[in-house]
């Protein structure tokens, strides 16, 4: 199984995310340029058959991160604070309009 590391950029509130094969030659220049380039290295090393098991791998591993990283900032966090509002109201009435 060959090894992959997943690099990721934020810009202009969208995330960029690259992924390289450990196996390649090319591995560390490929890196450096990454790096260079503002991409910072997301998550562990991801073991897979080929790169799309890696994709599919690292998609489902980081759907709670990702909610995670939302969370703390100002914007994410005012989301998931008037979302929790609303689902405890919803719940609230739900329960009222059942008993």
């Amino acid at each position: 199984m060959a090894k992959y590391q997943f690099f990721q950029l934020s810009e202009n509130g969208k995330n960029l995310v690259r992924y390289l094969c450990t196996d390649r030659e090319d591995f560390l220049p490929a890196k450096e340029l990454l790096l260079g380039q503002g991409f910072e290295v997301i998550g562990d090393m991801i073991y897979a058959s080929n790169d799309q098991e890696a994709i599919d791998h690292f998609n489902s591993g980081m759907i709670y991160p990702l909610a995670e990283y939302n969370k703390a900032h100002e914007i994410g966090g005012l989301f998931y604070f008037v979302k929790g509002i609303y689902d405890e109201a919803r719940d609230y009435y739900h329960r009222r309009a059942n008993h």
